[in-house]
């Protein structure tokens, strides 16, 4: 398994919003939170442009309308 480069960052966030994704996520700490954020809008991003590539090939329906175009 490969260690990714880690660096600190500071941002101004919203801790409402931070506690949010922690429950959602069930993190521990607000950097695995946002981590565990960051790592689901990837995921998100890539099923949308496999599903935008494989649209109208074959009987595949988007049941969950996660393809805006």
């Amino acid at each position: 398994m490969k260690t990714a480069l880690k660096v600190r960052k500071q941002f101004i966030l919203d801790p409402a919003k931070v506690e949010t994704v922690k429950k959602i996520t069930k993190a521990r700490t607000d950097t695995e939170a946002i981590n565990k954020a960051l790592d689901i809008i990837i995921a998100n991003t890539r099923i949308e442009k496999m599903l935008i590539a494989i649209k109208g090939k074959g009987d595949i329906k988007d049941v969950y309308n996660r393809v805006s175009s």
